[in-house]
């Protein structure tokens, strides 16, 4: 089954965001540690938008279980395991769009 352009897109564009929100949860549990649970919520928020077998949500879901139960430098790590794979999935996602788009100027 073929996956429409603009559902990539939409699937691209979260994974970016998730991104962003990862690497800002990553510098901050590296640094003074505050305001980690605002980006947490957010980075939550956006999970709850993606389908349950999605594997980008399961990306935010382990990393935001890490970044609160587990010490600094271990949730740090698993944040930036799970950004470290969506940013593998962002380059997926916009080589295919390119490819779609390719295709499409034939």
């Amino acid at each position: 089954m073929t996956v429409p352009r603009d559902e990539m897109v939409k699937e691209l564009l979260k994974a970016e965001q998730a991104h962003q929100l990862l690497s800002e949860v990553e510098r901050r549990l590296a640094g003074e540690n505050t305001g980690v649970e605002e980006l947490l919520s957010q980075l939550e928020q956006l999970e709850r938008s993606l389908p349950e077998d999605d594997s980008i949500r399961l990306l935010i879901e382990s990393a935001v279980g890490s970044a609160r139960t587990r010490s600094s430098m271990k949730a740090g790590s698993e944040v930036a395991r799970s950004r470290s794979v969506i940013g593998g999935e962002i380059s997926r996602l916009r080589g295919t769009i390119e490819g779609i788009d390719s295709r499409a100027d034939l």
